[in-house]
């Protein structure tokens, strides 16, 4: 019983540093308009690397809810309701869906059994898609989002919301590729 206790313990300290480093790395911004440049998806798939799938979504859904109750956590120290009404809020709003698919394919990537080199080859390749597809998810999600919001057409929100993020974006997931695989072992 003592085990299980120690173990539940250790994961929601986990999932509480991890809710912090979401909430710190949020702030880590450049700020151009009408969507800011952050490491916020960075610390997003750090999350979903390095923690079992249900605490990967709940402490990013924390990072939400604080945001909600008006904690200055979103990019550029804003919070409240008004933000995640705003058109900004879709992609904040995937944040949970993108870390739980995030830890989903990691775990998937786990179970693979073969050769070292293979092994590890495969287990990158199926990590890295699971970001590119929570990626994909947060775009979506963000982008829909932001065209409601603004009353812009999709292709506009798409050239002011996805393109100038790609290539940012992909090098984030590249990083976190590479922390979360050293990082996985000290937890």
């Amino acid at each position: 019983m003592t085990t299980t206790r120690q173990l539940s313990t250790k994961k929601l300290i986990l999932t509480s540093m991890f809710t912090a480093i979401i909430c710190v790395m949020s702030q880590i911004t450049i700020p151009i308009q009408p969507i800011p440049f952050s490491l916020s998806l960075l610390a997003i798939f750090l999350t979903g690397m390095l923690l079992e799938p249900k605490y990967a979504f709940f402490a990013s859904l924390a990072y939400i809810l604080l945001g909600a109750f008006g904690l200055p956590v979103f990019a550029g120290l804003k919070g409240g309701l008004h933000t995640l009404t705003g058109m900004t809020g879709g992609f904040i709003m995937a944040y949970p869906l993108m870390t739980l698919t995030t830890s989903i394919f990691n775990r998937l990537s786990r179970r693979i059994k073969a050769r070292s080199i293979s092994r590890n080859i495969c287990r990158i390749a199926i990590s890295s898609f699971g970001m590119i597809l929570s990626l994909a998810i947060c775009y979506s999600i963000g982008t829909l989002w932001f065209s409601y919001v603004s009353g812009s057409t999709i292709g506009y929100s798409l050239t002011v919301c996805v393109l100038p993020f790609i290539a940012f974006d992909l090098l984030k997931v590249a990083l976190a590729v590479g922390f979360g695989s050293i990082l996985s072992k000290l937890i």
